[in-house]
């Protein structure tokens, strides 16, 4: 499935339509520095009294990650976000009903104590009737 990241001890539907659960630890720790830094450019354009439209913010980011050394998008790509959920969840499908098959952890608990009593009943000595 290729996910990364989730809440919790499993991951969950909602999970697999998160762009950034995909990502590695480097390239969080990247994402979360672009962000960081960029909302500070942002924070200083604010006290500064700077209007800045939509398009500016699209301009300014783009000259932001170019002279980072990032790479800037050219084009929308050829996966709509509806194409990519459709495959995500079809992906998470598959994932489910492997989950489903394993036994569960109260299964798994249940399984190990019916081993161990039966450990112990096979130590214990029998007695004899008369």
């Amino acid at each position: 499935m290729g996910l990364t990241t989730w809440i919790g001890s499993r991951p969950r539907k909602v999970d697999v339509a998160v762009a950034k659960n995909y990502l590695g630890l480097e390239e969080i720790e990247a994402l979360n520095l672009i962000v960081s830094l960029f909302l500070d450019f942002g924070e200083l354009q604010a006290l500064s009294l700077k209007p800045m439209y939509m398009r500016d913010w699209v301009a300014k980011l783009d000259d932001f990650l170019r002279l980072s050394d990032r790479e800037t998008l050219t084009h929308a790509g050829n996966v709509s976000h509806e194409m990519a959920l459709v495959k995500a969840e079809a992906e998470y499908e598959k994932f489910r009903v492997l989950e489903a098959a394993k036994p569960s952890p109260v299964e798994k608990h249940f399984q190990e104590a019916i081993t161990h009593v039966r450990k112990l009943a096979d130590k214990k000595p029998r007695k004899k009737r008369p």
